[in-house]
């Protein structure tokens, strides 16, 4: 009656650690590898983004815009208010990056302005000055939409955007690749 208790429990012994291999290898085969971190790698999945904007600027200017000489007959004139929204950010894919050993450096372009859009319903016209033989025509509107695209450019606190975009651009890798690096040091240059 001993011996039959004692191969019961080597069998029972032998079937738990038999299970327990089984378990442990079906768990390594079936358990997703984690993919090297190479540069390739960081780069694949900043790809996604592509034009990253990460400031945003609302500027609100006034035109004064005149056109013809003779008052009356040939000068028109007026005051134009209107309204911009300026984007600013990087594009990532100018990104460089570096996966060594301890560290993963991540050198990103310099931020620079994305878009300048005037928002053409904020458009409002005062002191309009109307000349008998030279009309406003369709080229005068868009030259004026150009006039204020180029009123943005010179008067906005562009370099104040830019900043804050540098800023967020960082902030933003950051997080979103923290995770990824491991132990490694992320650099954001």
């Amino acid at each position: 009656m001993r011996r039959f208790g004692r191969t019961c429990l080597l069998i029972l012994l032998t079937l738990f650690l038999g299970m327990g291999a089984g378990i442990c290898g079906y768990m390594y085969y079936t358990t997703p590898e984690e993919p090297e971190l190479t540069s390739a790698f960081v780069s694949s999945r900043l790809e996604a983004v592509r034009e990253l904007t990460t400031a945003r600027l609302t500027y609100t200017g006034l035109i004064r815009y005149s056109e013809g000489k003779i008052p009356f007959l040939t000068r028109n004139s007026f005051s134009m208010i209107y309204t911009a929204g300026v984007r600013a950010g990087i594009d990532i894919q100018k990104a460089v990056i570096d996966v060594q050993e301890d560290q993963v450096v991540i050198t990103l372009p310099e931020c620079e302005v994305q878009s300048v859009e005037i928002d053409e319903g904020s458009i409002e016209f005062y002191d309009e000055k109307w000349a008998l033989f030279n009309r406003m025509e369709k080229e005068d509107v868009i030259d004026m939409v150009a006039a204020a695209k180029a009123d943005v450019m010179e008067k906005a606190d562009l370099e104040s955007l830019l900043q804050n975009a540098r800023v967020q651009t960082e902030s933003i890798i950051q997080g979103f690749l923290e995770d990824m690096v491991g132990e490694r040091t992320l650099v954001i240059q």
